[in-house]
C-alpha cells in the first residue's frame, strides 16, 4: 500500500493521498474538453541528484552571470549581494533605474547593462536548449496528454522562451499551431488560433472532422526563434537568431505595459478567452504566480462558475490562493517534490494507453527523438 504523503488542497481543506488517487485525479482532467495548460520556468530545468540540468533558474543564472562578470555594478555599486541571488530582480531594479533616469541621470551606462544581463540570459537558453534530459520530460509529457476521441485542441500557454515544447510536439509529429503561418517565410498571424483543423471523412460530400489530439502553442512571452523586422514577428531557425532582434519580454517596470503590445496582447486575449469558456480547466506547471498580468487572467476566470484551477507547485503566492479557500483551487505538493515537472509527469500523470502506445509506436519514436539529439542510431 503507498504511503498518503501528497498534500491536495481543496480550497483549504487539505487531504493526504498517494500517487494512484493523483493519477485517477488526472486521467479525468485530462479528458475536459476545455484542457489547458500553463507551463513556467520551472519545466526548463530538471535536477537529479542536485545537478540542475536544462536552462537553469533564476538562482542559478545569478551566480553563473556573476561568475563570469564578478564586478558589475548598478549606480557605481557592487551588486552581487543585493538581489538574494535573482535575476530576475536585478534585472527589474536595473529597468527602474533606466526609468529614473528620464528624471535624473542615476547610471549613465544602464541600457547598455541591460543589454548585458538580457544578452546573458538568451546565451543561458541557447546553450541548454538540447539538454536531453528535459527533452525527454517533455516528450512523455506530450505522450501522457493524448486520449482516444479528443477533439478539441488542447491549449498549451508558456513564459518560457525555450523550444522543448515544439521539440517535443515535432519529434511525436503531433499536429500543433504555435500562431505562425508560411513556409519559406513564417509570419506570426493570432487569426490562425482561430482555424479548426479537420480532415476530410468522405471526397465525395463535405464531411469534416476534427483532426484529434491537436495542440495550440501560446509563447506569452515570446521566444528566441522570434525576430521583428518592419513591425512583423518572424519565426527563424535559433541557430540564425541575431539577438539584438529577438522578440522577448523581459522582467522590467514595462513588463505589464510590454503585454500589450503586439504580438503578446493577441497572446493574452488568447489566454483570456480559453479560460472564460465554459468547463474550462488550467492546469499550471513550474509556475510561481509571480507575473501579475497572468495572474489577474487566472483569478478573472473564477467568475465563471465551471472554471476550475489546478496547481501544482509551493510558493508564498500559491498559498495565498489555498487561503481563498475556493473549492475550485486545487493544489498539490509534497515534502518529495510532487510538484516538480519531472515527478508530475512520472508519478502524477496516468501511465500513456496500451491503444495509445501502439498508435505512436513507442520504439520508433525512441529512435526519432536520438536522431534529433545527434545521437547515434541502431539499425
Amino acid at each position: 500500500m503507498e504511503d498518503k504523503n501528497i498534500s491536495f488542497y481543496k480550497g483549504k481543506r487539505e487531504t493526504k493521498v498517494d500517487e494512484q488517487f493523483l493519477k485517477n485525479e488526472m486521467a479525468q482532467y485530462l479528458q475536459m474538453d476545455n484542457l489547458n495548460f500553463l507551463i513556467g520556468a520551472g519545466c526548463s530545468s530538471h535536477m537529479p541528484n542536485g545537478t540542475e540540468l536544462g536552462i537553469p533558474g533564476m538562482v542559478s543564472l545569478y551566480k553563473d552571470f556573476f561568475a563570469k562578470y564578478p564586478n558589475f555594478e548598478v549606480m557605481g555599486e557592487a551588486v552581487k549581494d543585493k538581489f538574494d541571488n535573482n535575476l530576475e530582480k536585478m534585472l527589474e531594479c536595473m529597468g527602474a533605474v533606466a526609468v529614473s533616469n528620464t528624471i535624473k541621470t542615476m547610471d549613465t551606462d544602464i541600457d547598455n547593462k541591460i543589454k548585458k544581463v538580457q544578452q546573458f540570459i538568451r546565451n543561458k537558453i541557447i546553450e541548454g536548449i538540447s539538454g536531453k534530459e528535459v527533452q525527454e520530460i517533455y516528450h512523455e509529457f506530450y505522450m501522457k496528454t493524448v486520449s482516444k476521441g479528443r477533439k478539441m485542441p488542447i491549449s498549451i500557454f508558456t513564459t518560457n522562451y525555450d523550444l522543448y515544447n515544439e521539440q517535443a510536439l515535432d519529434t511525436l509529429a503531433f499536429p500543433y499551431n504555435n500562431g505562425f503561418v508560411g513556409t519559406y517565410s513564417r509570419i506570426f498571424n493570432p487569426a490562425s488560433y482561430k482555424y479548426a483543423y479537420v480532415e476530410d471523412m468522405q471526397l465525395s460530400k463535405d464531411i469534416w472532422e476534427r483532426v484529434p489530439n491537436f495542440y495550440n502553442l501560446y509563447k506569452l512571452h515570446g521566444s528566441i526563434t522570434w525576430v521583428k523586422e518592419q513591425e512583423q514577428i518572424y519565426e527563424v531557425d535559433y541557430n540564425h537568431i541575431n539577438q539584438d532582434d529577438t522578440v522577448m519580454i523581459y522582467p522590467t517596470p514595462l513588463k505589464d505595459r510590454t503585454t500589450l503590445m503586439i504580438p503578446y496582447s493577441d497572446l493574452f486575449r488568447a489566454m483570456e478567452t480559453a479560460l472564460l469558456k465554459r468547463n474550462s480547466i488550467l492546469i499550471t506547471m513550474g509556475y510561481s504566480f509571480s507575473d501579475d498580468h497572468i495572474n489577474r487572467l487566472i483569478l478573472n476566470s473564477l467568475a465563471i462558475p465551471t472554471f476550475r484551477l489546478v496547481i501544482f507547485g509551493k510558493s508564498t503566492a500559491i498559498d495565498k490562493l489555498i487561503n481563498m479557500n475556493d473549492s475550485r483551487i486545487i493544489v498539490i505538493n509534497s515534502e518529495d517534490k510532487i510538484h516538480y515537472f519531472n515527478n508530475i509527469v512520472q508519478r502524477a500523470m496516468p501511465d500513456i494507453q496500451e491503444d495509445i502506445k501502439e498508435e505512436i509506436d513507442i520504439p520508433t519514436v525512441a529512435k526519432i527523438v536520438k536522431a534529433f539529439e545527434g545521437e547515434k542510431v541502431e539499425q
